[in-house]
């Protein structure tokens, strides 16, 4: 799932823990609870940062020598 996915499922939830305050389904303190959670499992996803491209290209090195030099 990409960054702007999980950003969207957030922003989702954020939006629905919102109406249902409004709505008076839950406490403040329940929104607030399950928001600080929800930024917390955004911010906290396993590998996000380490599995960002550092470079554009890169070439893995086979191992074989050209033809040419057999």
């Amino acid at each position: 799932m990409t960054g702007w996915m999980r950003g969207g499922i957030c922003l989702v939830w954020l939006v629905a823990l919102g109406w249902l305050w409004m709505v008076g389904a839950l406490g403040a303190v329940a929104v607030g609870v399950a928001a600080l959670a929800g930024l917390v499992v955004l911010a906290l996803r396993p590998g996000a940062w380490h599995r960002r491209r550092r470079s554009g290209l890169r070439y893995v090195e086979m191992g074989k020598a050209p033809v040419g030099l057999l």
